[in-house]
Parts: C-alpha cells; sequence; structure tokens
C-alpha cells in the first residue's frame, strides 16, 4: 500500500474516532452545555448553530434539538405553519393551518411571509419531530408569538 493511501486511512480514521468521542462525551454530560452545527454546509461554518443542555433523553425526544433554542433568519415559508429557519424546518407547535393549495391555507403562507420577511426569529425547539421537521415555538424580532398573532387573527387554529 502507497505510503499516500496509508495516511489517507488513517485521517480517515482519527476523524471518525474524534468525532465518536465527542458524541460519546456529549451524552454522557448531563447538564453540560454544548453547541451543534446543523446544516449542509457545517464545515465553512455558516451553517445554523443549535446550543442546547444536554439531559438525560426521554425516547420521545429528538436528541438533537431536545431543549434548543434557534435563533437565524427565516430562509423560507413551506406554508402557514411551516418555516426554514436557517436550514431547519420547523412546524410551529401551536399552530394549525389549513393545507396549501386551498383559499385559506394560501391565506396563512401569504401571511405568515408578510410577518417574518427578513426577519430573525428566536425558535425554542421541543424535542419532537413531525415528518421532516422540529416542532417549535417561534417569537417574531418583536417578541411576539408567531403562533399567537397568526391565531389571534384568524388566518389559522390552534395546534392540539
Amino acid at each position: 500500500m502507497s505510503l499516500i493511501r496509508q495516511t489517507i486511512l488513517v485521517s480517515v480514521a482519527a476523524m471518525c474516532v474524534a468525532a465518536y468521542l465527542t458524541q460519546q462525551q456529549a451524552d454522557s454530560a448531563p447538564g453540560k452545555s454544548v453547541s451543534i452545527l446543523r446544516g449542509g454546509d457545517a464545515w465553512s461554518g455558516s451553517s445554523s448553530r443549535v446550543r442546547r443542555t444536554v439531559e438525560p433523553r426521554a425516547s420521545e425526544q429528538h436528541p438533537a434539538s431536545a431543549g434548543a433554542v434557534l435563533i437565524d433568519n427565516v430562509t423560507r415559508v413551506r406554508d402557514g405553519d411551516t418555516i426554514v429557519v436557517g436550514l431547519i424546518p420547523i412546524r410551529i407547535a401551536n399552530l394549525d393551518c389549513a393545507e396549501k393549495g386551498t383559499a385559506a391555507g394560501d391565506a396563512a403562507t401569504v401571511r405568515v411571509r408578510d410577518l417574518v420577511a427578513g426577519a430573525q426569529l428566536t425558535c425554542a425547539l421541543e424535542g419532537r419531530r413531525s415528518y421532516d421537521r422540529e416542532v417549535g415555538l417561534c417569537a417574531l424580532p418583536d417578541g411576539r408569538d408567531l403562533g399567537e398573532v397568526l391565531i389571534g387573527e384568524g388566518a389559522c387554529g390552534r395546534w392540539r
């Protein structure tokens, strides 16, 4: 085996061991605060950062988001009750909007776009998922709860 190939294999093995040990350390340190990079561009530093305190996991929790607070810009509005903050899709926990493609659903989507256009939101993630989305409550820059605003305006109903 060539020296270059051996060097590459040893480097890859070392990175795998380092990643494993870092995860084990975070998992076994209840109460310790850790920062988690999420997103497709994590190596360049432009991905979303989720900060959380490591606590013992309940089986229904999503370990990467339990108790996390995400502060980032809205990059997309999927529909009335789903937005993308940074690179993370979030299902607004207290909100139930009509489906996209219906008059009420499209109106809710437009209203959400108006409320969050260019805004940086603060989202408290609940540690559970709905399909590909984290579930959480998001506050607008002025501190109002996004879901409560839409419910109060009659654009959407309350979820659960």
